[in-house]
Protein backbone atom coordinates (compact mmCIF):
# COMPACT_ATOMS: atom_id res chain seq x y z
CA UNK A 1 0.00 0.00 0.00
CA UNK A 2 1.42 3.37 -1.08
CA UNK A 3 2.69 6.07 1.56
CA UNK A 4 0.55 9.02 2.32
CA UNK A 5 3.84 10.92 3.45
CA UNK A 6 6.59 10.29 1.23
CA UNK A 7 9.25 12.64 2.22
CA UNK A 8 10.63 12.99 5.76
CA UNK A 9 12.85 15.27 7.57
CA UNK A 10 14.77 13.67 10.15
CA UNK A 11 16.83 16.05 12.86
CA UNK A 12 19.05 14.17 15.12
CA UNK A 13 20.17 11.63 12.53
CA UNK A 14 23.93 11.97 14.09
CA UNK A 15 22.44 10.20 16.81
CA UNK A 16 21.44 6.26 17.62
CA UNK A 17 17.84 6.85 17.23
CA UNK A 18 17.64 9.07 14.80
CA UNK A 19 20.61 7.16 12.12
CA UNK A 20 18.10 3.81 12.75
CA UNK A 21 15.16 6.10 11.82
CA UNK A 22 16.58 6.89 8.87
CA UNK A 23 17.65 3.44 7.82
CA UNK A 24 14.09 2.35 8.48
CA UNK A 25 12.32 4.94 6.07
CA UNK A 26 14.78 4.73 3.40
CA UNK A 27 14.01 0.79 3.31
CA UNK A 28 10.21 1.74 3.18
CA UNK A 29 11.05 3.64 0.29
CA UNK A 30 10.60 6.89 1.82
CA UNK A 31 12.35 9.86 0.70
CA UNK A 32 14.43 11.14 3.88
CA UNK A 33 16.47 14.34 4.75
CA UNK A 34 18.06 15.05 7.60
CA UNK A 35 19.79 18.15 9.25
CA UNK A 36 23.22 17.84 10.88
CA UNK A 37 25.25 20.11 12.33
CA UNK A 38 28.64 17.66 10.90
CA UNK A 39 27.66 15.86 7.31
CA UNK A 40 30.94 13.91 7.86
CA UNK A 41 28.89 12.00 10.77
CA UNK A 42 25.72 11.06 8.85
CA UNK A 43 28.10 10.44 5.41
CA UNK A 44 27.28 6.54 6.02
CA UNK A 45 23.15 7.22 5.44
CA UNK A 46 24.04 9.94 2.74
CA UNK A 47 25.64 7.18 1.13
CA UNK A 48 22.65 5.24 1.89
CA UNK A 49 20.36 7.87 -0.07
CA UNK A 50 19.52 10.68 2.75
CA UNK A 51 19.82 14.06 2.00
CA UNK A 52 21.20 15.81 3.88
CA UNK A 53 21.43 19.73 4.87
CA UNK A 54 24.42 21.01 7.33
CA UNK A 55 23.62 23.21 9.93
CA UNK A 56 21.80 23.51 13.10
CA UNK A 57 18.69 23.05 14.91
CA UNK A 58 19.54 26.72 16.84
CA UNK A 59 19.81 28.50 13.21
CA UNK A 60 16.48 29.07 11.75
CA UNK A 61 17.36 29.78 8.45
CA UNK A 62 19.01 26.11 8.16
CA UNK A 63 15.75 24.89 10.01
CA UNK A 64 13.93 26.38 7.20
CA UNK A 65 15.89 24.91 4.19
CA UNK A 66 15.85 22.09 5.63
CA UNK A 67 11.95 21.68 5.84
CA UNK A 68 11.88 22.68 1.89
CA UNK A 69 9.60 20.47 0.33
CA UNK A 70 9.09 17.51 3.14
CA UNK A 71 5.68 16.82 4.69
CA UNK A 72 6.99 15.96 8.16
CA UNK A 73 9.64 16.16 10.63
CA UNK A 74 10.91 13.89 13.63
CA UNK A 75 13.14 15.31 16.84
CA UNK A 76 15.28 12.89 17.53
CA UNK A 77 17.57 15.19 19.67
CA UNK A 78 19.78 14.42 22.86
CA UNK A 79 20.24 17.94 24.54
CA UNK A 80 22.36 16.03 27.61
CA UNK A 81 25.02 15.44 25.46
CA UNK A 82 27.83 17.98 24.42
CA UNK A 83 26.44 20.81 22.13
CA UNK A 84 27.50 23.27 19.03
CA UNK A 85 29.75 25.72 20.04
CA UNK A 86 27.01 27.81 18.99
CA UNK A 87 25.20 26.65 22.01
CA UNK A 88 28.11 27.20 24.52
CA UNK A 89 26.99 28.41 27.86
CA UNK A 90 23.48 28.19 27.47
CA UNK A 91 21.27 25.92 29.46
CA UNK A 92 20.91 22.41 28.28
CA UNK A 93 16.58 23.12 27.91
CA UNK A 94 16.83 26.44 26.82
CA UNK A 95 18.73 24.32 23.61
CA UNK A 96 16.73 22.46 23.08
CA UNK A 97 13.23 25.02 23.53
CA UNK A 98 14.70 27.10 21.37
CA UNK A 99 15.70 24.71 18.73
CA UNK A 100 11.68 23.26 18.64
CA UNK A 101 10.77 26.47 18.34
CA UNK A 102 12.25 26.99 15.21
CA UNK A 103 11.09 23.86 13.79
CA UNK A 104 7.17 24.99 14.56
CA UNK A 105 7.99 28.06 13.37
CA UNK A 106 9.19 26.40 10.60
CA UNK A 107 6.71 24.14 9.86
CA UNK A 108 4.12 26.79 10.12
CA UNK A 109 5.88 29.02 7.56
CA UNK A 110 5.81 26.58 4.64
CA UNK A 111 2.84 24.42 6.24
CA UNK A 112 3.89 21.64 6.92
CA UNK A 113 1.38 19.59 10.14
CA UNK A 114 2.45 16.17 11.12
CA UNK A 115 5.42 16.31 13.42
CA UNK A 116 6.73 13.92 16.19
CA UNK A 117 9.49 14.00 18.63
CA UNK A 118 11.26 11.86 20.37
CA UNK A 119 11.37 11.88 24.80
CA UNK A 120 11.18 9.73 27.33
CA UNK A 121 9.27 7.33 29.56
CA UNK A 122 8.86 9.09 33.01
CA UNK A 123 8.42 12.82 32.11
CA UNK A 124 6.48 15.26 34.08
CA UNK A 125 5.89 18.54 34.51
CA UNK A 126 6.20 18.39 38.25
CA UNK A 127 9.66 16.34 37.98
CA UNK A 128 12.43 17.74 40.03
CA UNK A 129 14.37 17.19 37.59
CA UNK A 130 15.11 19.39 34.93
CA UNK A 131 15.57 17.58 31.92
CA UNK A 132 12.17 15.27 33.04
CA UNK A 133 10.27 18.50 33.34
CA UNK A 134 11.70 20.64 30.48
CA UNK A 135 10.55 17.53 28.07
CA UNK A 136 7.33 17.60 29.76
CA UNK A 137 7.00 21.08 28.98
CA UNK A 138 7.78 20.77 25.40
CA UNK A 139 5.57 17.95 24.92
CA UNK A 140 2.92 20.53 26.16
CA UNK A 141 4.21 22.98 23.67
CA UNK A 142 3.92 20.84 20.59
CA UNK A 143 0.46 19.55 21.28
CA UNK A 144 -0.58 23.24 21.86
CA UNK A 145 0.62 24.02 18.65
CA UNK A 146 -2.49 22.66 16.63
CA UNK A 147 -0.42 20.85 14.15
CA UNK A 148 -0.61 16.77 14.28
CA UNK A 149 1.81 15.64 16.90
CA UNK A 150 2.87 12.49 18.47
CA UNK A 151 5.56 12.02 21.39
CA UNK A 152 7.38 8.81 21.72
CA UNK A 153 8.75 8.22 25.11
CA UNK A 154 11.00 5.19 24.84
CA UNK A 155 12.75 3.46 28.02
CA UNK A 156 16.35 2.84 27.63
CA UNK A 157 16.95 2.02 24.27
CA UNK A 158 19.76 -1.20 24.02
CA UNK A 159 22.15 -0.47 21.21
CA UNK A 160 25.23 0.09 20.36
CA UNK A 161 26.46 3.99 20.66
CA UNK A 162 23.52 4.70 22.96
CA UNK A 163 24.71 6.84 26.39
CA UNK A 164 22.64 4.42 28.37
CA UNK A 165 23.71 1.24 26.89
CA UNK A 166 27.34 1.65 26.03
CA UNK A 167 27.55 2.10 29.98
CA UNK A 168 26.67 -1.21 30.48
CA UNK A 169 28.19 -2.40 28.31
CA UNK A 170 31.78 -0.77 29.86
CA UNK A 171 30.11 -1.93 33.10
CA UNK A 172 30.04 -5.81 31.99
CA UNK A 173 33.45 -5.50 30.52
CA UNK A 174 35.08 -4.82 33.54
CA UNK A 175 35.87 -6.05 37.22
CA UNK A 176 34.17 -3.02 38.62
CA UNK A 177 31.02 -1.07 37.28
CA UNK A 178 30.57 2.43 37.83
CA UNK A 179 26.85 3.42 38.58
CA UNK A 180 25.34 6.39 38.86
CA UNK A 181 23.40 7.09 42.33
CA UNK A 182 22.52 4.30 44.25
CA UNK A 183 21.00 1.87 41.92
CA UNK A 184 17.71 1.46 42.94
CA UNK A 185 16.01 3.22 39.44
CA UNK A 186 14.23 0.74 37.26
CA UNK A 187 14.09 1.54 33.64
CA UNK A 188 11.83 -0.26 30.81
CA UNK A 189 14.49 -1.61 28.05
CA UNK A 190 13.95 -1.45 24.59
CA UNK A 191 15.60 -2.18 21.43
CA UNK A 192 16.87 0.20 18.61
CA UNK A 193 15.33 -1.59 16.18
CA UNK A 194 11.81 -1.84 17.98
CA UNK A 195 12.25 2.37 18.74
CA UNK A 196 12.61 2.65 15.04
CA UNK A 197 9.87 0.36 14.39
CA UNK A 198 7.26 2.33 16.48
CA UNK A 199 8.43 5.72 15.41
CA UNK A 200 8.06 4.53 11.71
CA UNK A 201 4.99 2.99 12.47
CA UNK A 202 2.87 5.57 13.54
CA UNK A 203 3.81 8.53 11.07
CA UNK A 204 1.00 7.79 8.52
CA UNK A 205 -1.40 6.74 11.60
CA UNK A 206 -3.91 9.23 12.19
CA UNK A 207 -4.98 7.35 15.77
CA UNK A 208 -1.78 8.77 17.01
CA UNK A 209 -1.91 12.24 16.55
CA UNK A 210 -2.47 14.34 19.60
CA UNK A 211 -0.89 11.20 21.86
CA UNK A 212 2.13 10.15 23.52
CA UNK A 213 3.00 6.83 23.70
CA UNK A 214 5.35 4.64 26.19
CA UNK A 215 7.51 2.20 24.03
CA UNK A 216 9.19 -0.95 25.41
CA UNK A 217 9.62 -4.60 25.98
CA UNK A 218 8.47 -6.22 28.87
CA UNK A 219 11.43 -6.22 30.88
CA UNK A 220 11.87 -3.36 33.73
CA UNK A 221 15.45 -3.50 35.16
CA UNK A 222 17.96 -1.55 37.21
CA UNK A 223 21.16 -0.53 35.94
CA UNK A 224 23.08 -3.41 37.56
CA UNK A 225 20.83 -6.24 36.53
CA UNK A 226 21.80 -5.02 33.16
CA UNK A 227 25.08 -4.83 33.33
CA UNK A 228 25.16 -8.73 35.08
CA UNK A 229 23.13 -9.66 32.17
CA UNK A 230 25.36 -8.38 29.68
CA UNK A 231 28.41 -9.64 31.37
CA UNK A 232 26.78 -13.18 31.47
CA UNK A 233 26.14 -12.42 27.71
CA UNK A 234 30.00 -12.01 27.41
CA UNK A 235 31.13 -14.27 29.38
CA UNK A 236 32.49 -12.50 32.49
CA UNK A 237 31.71 -12.93 36.05
CA UNK A 238 29.34 -9.82 37.17
CA UNK A 239 31.64 -7.02 37.89
CA UNK A 240 31.74 -4.99 41.44
CA UNK A 241 29.22 -2.30 41.07
CA UNK A 242 30.76 1.14 42.49
CA UNK A 243 27.89 3.62 43.03
CA UNK A 244 28.61 7.27 42.97
CA UNK A 245 26.67 9.65 45.50
CA UNK A 246 23.91 12.04 43.85
CA UNK A 247 25.22 14.50 46.67
CA UNK A 248 28.95 13.83 44.97
CA UNK A 249 27.74 14.24 41.22
CA UNK A 250 25.91 17.38 41.80
CA UNK A 251 28.25 19.30 43.63
CA UNK A 252 30.52 18.76 40.81
CA UNK A 253 27.86 19.18 37.83
CA UNK A 254 29.71 22.44 36.78
CA UNK A 255 33.05 21.11 36.68
CA UNK A 256 31.43 17.78 34.62
CA UNK A 257 29.77 19.88 32.52
CA UNK A 258 32.92 22.19 31.64
CA UNK A 259 35.15 19.09 31.32
CA UNK A 260 33.40 16.93 28.86
CA UNK A 261 31.55 20.31 26.94
CA UNK A 262 27.99 19.15 28.35
CA UNK A 263 25.44 22.10 27.91
CA UNK A 264 24.92 23.79 31.81
CA UNK A 265 22.88 22.13 33.84
CA UNK A 266 22.86 18.72 31.99
CA UNK A 267 24.82 16.80 34.41
CA UNK A 268 22.59 18.12 37.52
CA UNK A 269 19.30 17.20 35.13
CA UNK A 270 21.15 13.98 34.57
CA UNK A 271 21.78 13.50 38.20
CA UNK A 272 18.12 14.42 39.28
CA UNK A 273 16.62 12.24 36.73
CA UNK A 274 17.78 9.51 38.47
CA UNK A 275 14.58 9.69 40.99
CA UNK A 276 12.26 9.08 38.50
CA UNK A 277 10.25 6.49 37.50
CA UNK A 278 11.20 4.88 34.04
CA UNK A 279 8.77 1.44 33.70
CA UNK A 280 5.98 3.49 32.04
CA UNK A 281 2.82 1.44 29.92
CA UNK A 282 4.20 0.55 26.86
CA UNK A 283 -0.02 -1.26 26.08
CA UNK A 284 -1.38 1.52 24.35
CA UNK A 285 0.93 1.65 21.33
CA UNK A 286 0.42 -2.22 21.43
CA UNK A 287 -3.12 -1.92 20.12
CA UNK A 288 -2.00 0.18 17.08
CA UNK A 289 1.54 -1.31 16.55
CA UNK A 290 1.85 -4.89 16.90
CA UNK A 291 4.88 -6.38 16.63
CA UNK A 292 6.18 -7.86 19.88
CA UNK A 293 9.16 -6.00 21.34
CA UNK A 294 12.41 -7.42 21.46
CA UNK A 295 13.52 -8.89 25.11
CA UNK A 296 16.52 -7.37 26.72
CA UNK A 297 17.99 -10.37 26.29
CA UNK A 298 17.70 -10.76 22.61
CA UNK A 299 18.47 -6.89 22.54
CA UNK A 300 21.53 -7.11 24.74
CA UNK A 301 23.24 -10.17 22.16
CA UNK A 302 22.31 -8.32 18.86
CA UNK A 303 23.80 -4.94 20.46
CA UNK A 304 26.97 -6.86 21.91
CA UNK A 305 27.65 -8.95 18.41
Amino acid sequence: MPHSIEKVLVIGASGLVGGHLVRQLLTEGRTVHCLARDATRVQELADAGCEVTTGDILDPAAVATALESVQAVYICIHTLSPQAHSSSGQNFMDVETAGIQNVINGCRDVGIRRLMYVTSIGVATDARSAWVCGRAQIEQRLFATGLDVTVIRPGMIIGRGGTGFDAVARGARGRAAIVLGRGTQRFRTIAVDDMAYYLAGVLDDPRSFGHHYDVGSDDVMTIGEMIDVAAERLGRRRPVKVHLPGRLLRSAAPLIERATSMPRGAMTGLVDSLQVDMSGDPKPIRLILSRTPQTYRQAIEHALR
